[in-house]
């Protein structure tokens, strides 16, 4: 049950932790099993949208150059791709806040767009 509240509240650091000890106790305890994967799903988002913000940062940096290089443009290019692909591969669960999803989602969509503007749709 305290998995489940930190899980509410949005540390998922810490719901996870209480359910994998619950979970280790009792194999056979449900709701630590659900709160584990569901805080380790929650942890991905969360990763994503840190990631997005640091590589933003790095982008921003380059951009900012008086004189961009093509190994400028690359790394720009394969830090956006990581994004995307990153993106893609998160799964989706009915139980994850929605203010998180979509946090994720206005990342994923400004990656995309900038990703389109520079390189193309076609290499998406």
């Amino acid at each position: 049950m305290e998995a489940r509240y930190y899980f509410e509240i949005g540390n998922y650091d810490k719901a996870y932790e209480l359910a994998n000890l619950a979970f280790n106790l009792d194999p056979y305890n449900r709701m630590a099993f659900t709160v584990m994967t569901q805080s380790k799903i929650a942890k991905e988002w969360i990763n994503f949208i840190k990631d997005s913000d640091r590589y933003f940062k790095e982008i921003e940096k380059i951009a900012n150059k008086p004189k961009i290089t093509p190994r400028d443009k690359l790394k720009i290019k394969m830090l956006l791709e990581i994004l995307i692909g990153e993106y893609k591969t998160l799964k989706s669960s009915l139980l994850l806040p929605e203010e998180l999803k979509q946090e994720a989602k206005k990342r994923y969509e400004k990656v995309k767009k900038l990703y389109e503007e520079l390189f193309g749709k076609r290499n998406i």
